[in-house]
């Protein structure tokens, strides 16, 4: 009987153990790895390869060259599209309570700014996807992406209303100046929006223009906004045509419901072409937000995949799929889905 007892327990081992899912490569990324102290092409937030978004939590005061996300501030600002070479886009940040325009010190959250505490505990990052508890909301933020958009997913506290905030006067890694921005109402479910930006000091350089579009799941009540330090509780478009502020919110009314989806496509041409990325690269998958997480990781691992490591060392093939990640997650294509 003790022998029968033996080789139960036996077997029940080894069908636990071949029931265990082996490690792919994609399982060895660490998006965390070279964020403190570096470049802010190195993020952890999701993206394709080469992808044109690369859409990632940033958490720093004022223009830097490791401009972005430090991992060792424990407060994000909120998540922003672009993290290439001296380029950026706009921010996205849920919230909750009084409205604030200004994303505050790293040192002193909630105090006077927008920005929230984290616990790096609550973060989650792999090829694909990036979560995170907003400590001073309640809100849990979920990131993933395709090559031209964004896909975010926000569950608010229950019966607590929220608004979410786009700010277009963000920091990256030189000191750049806004020439011209807009947001503007499309509906109820969708604005839009552009920044021209250009490179600061006394050799100007590097203009460039972003156009973004931003649709929801569910209708906001009211859009308000702010140009400069005037603040806008309800308009159609926010606008400034110098080197000024300027953002806008959204305000929601949740209920039972706590969750805001939000598809956004970008595009250097125009906003009709940052549209035509968004519905092109996101309509397939309707609102299905894993789906979107799950053709990102797919992705990432067939790519991936085609290099094979061998060996017993757990470490060095974090090492070498992370890198061989950064490869192509640093780098970026400009070209619509349409070539333009």
């Amino acid at each position: 009987m003790k022998n029968l007892n033996k080789l139960i327990v036996l077997l029940c081992i080894v069908a636990a153990s071949g029931c265990t899912r082996q490690k792919e490569p994609v399982d060895y990324v660490d998006p965390f790895v070279g964020t403190s102290g570096n470049r802010w092409m190195l993020f952890p937030g999701p993206c394709m390869p080469f992808g044109m978004v690369k859409l990632s939590p940033d958490n720093t005061d004022d223009y830097r060259m490791d401009a972005g996300y430090e991992y060792k501030n424990n407060s994000v600002t909120g998540f922003s599209h672009v993290h290439e070479w001296k380029m950026n886009s706009f921010l996205t940040m849920p919230a909750t309570g009084e409205i604030k325009i200004l994303p505050g010190k790293k040192d002193d959250p909630p105090g006077t700014g927008y920005r929230s505490r984290i616990n790096h505990d609550t973060e989650q990052a792999s090829p694909g996807y990036y979560s995170v508890l907003l400590e001073d909301y309640g809100i849990k933020a979920e990131l993933t992406a395709t090559t031209r958009g964004g896909f975010q997913r926000y569950t608010f506290p229950k019966k607590v209303n929220g608004h979410i905030l786009f700010d277009l006067q963000v920091p990256e890694e030189d000191r750049m100046k806004i020439i011209e921005a807009s947001i503007k109402k499309v509906s109820d479910t969708e604005i839009e929006g552009y920044v021209r930006r250009i490179g600061g000091g006394r050799r100007p350089w590097n203009e460039y223009i972003l156009h973004f579009v931003a649709r929801f799941n569910r209708p906001f009540e009211s859009m308000g906004g702010w140009q400069g330090i005037d603040i806008l509780n309800e308009t159609d478009e926010v606008r400034v045509t110098e080197n000024s502020d300027i953002g806008a919110f959204l305000k929601f009314k949740l209920g039972k419901d706590p969750v805001v989806l939000i598809k956004t496509g970008i595009s250097y041409v125009s906003t009709k072409q940052a549209r035509l990325n968004m519905e092109t690269e996101m309509d397939k998958y309707k609102w299905n937000f894993d789906a979107v997480h799950k053709n990102a990781r797919d992705t990432w691992n067939n790519l991936l995949g085609k290099i094979k490591v061998e060996g017993r060392s757990e470490t060095d093939k974090v090492k070498f799929y992370t890198n061989l990640y950064h490869s192509y997650s640093a780098r970026t294509i400009y070209s619509d889905v349409n070539g333009k």
